[in-house]
């Protein structure tokens, strides 16, 4: 990469880290092409430089935040481990970054953030998803699992658990949630063709949470 290239790279970057507080502050229905560039302190045409419309950078800045999240993941992740207990500790990591700050969550799940919200979860569904591949393929190797299809199974585990189990996007009841929780376990537990009780911290979790 040459150095025009980097430093093109690095403003981008820092530019959109204001992109996104942006978004996650004021909304990304209410926000203005003309108030992300005068908040920038840019002119149109510096703007137009490194971006080509409010949607790209949207979408650039949730994606350098997925991607911030994705290799915590990696980091934490335990190779030496089973594949049930591998995929367990990443959805564990998962929750524990997604719930690493109330306030930002709070600002996301409002409905001037629906647009946000919902391109947030499928950046975080597409980038996980080889993350969680690799460890089902690894638990279908150790005979934990028994699945076909490694990636799209990975998506769909995703899905369900960023968007069914939304609890502030669908307003479902905390009645309601643990029997939620508990069909979304049974699902995961078939869908791998794992051990029953594999994923039964999942329930446990929540009656925790519940609880406090």
């Amino acid at each position: 990469m040459t150095r025009t290239n980097k430093d093109f790279d690095n403003k981008r970057n820092e530019l959109l880290e204001i992109i996104w507080d942006i978004f996650i502050v004021n909304g990304y229905e209410n926000t203005t092409l003309a108030f992300i560039i005068k908040t920038l302190n840019i002119s149109k045409g510096a703007f137009y430089h490194y971006f080509s419309s409010k949607e790209e950078c949207a979408d650039a800045a949730i994606e350098i935040h997925v991607k911030l999240w994705s290799k915590q993941i990696k980091e934490q992740d335990v190779i030496k481990l089973n594949a049930d207990e591998r995929l367990k500790q990443t959805i564990l990591n998962g929750i524990q970054i997604a719930n690493s700050n109330k306030e930002q969550n709070e600002r996301i799940n409002s409905p001037g953030n629906a647009v946000f919200h919902q391109k947030l979860m499928i950046s975080i569904t597409k980038q996980f998803a080889p993350i969680y591949a690799e460890i089902i393929s690894q638990g279908v190797e150790e005979g934990i699992f028994h699945v076909r299809y490694f990636l799209e199974t990975a998506e769909m585990i995703l899905t369900l658990s960023n968007f069914y189990l939304d609890i502030d996007l669908f307003q479902w009841s905390i009645e309601t949630m643990a029997s939620k929780v508990a069909a979304f376990e049974e699902m995961l537990t078939r869908s791998l063709g794992a051990e029953k009780n594999t994923f039964s911290f999942i329930s446990n979790l929540f009656e925790l949470e519940e609880k406090q």
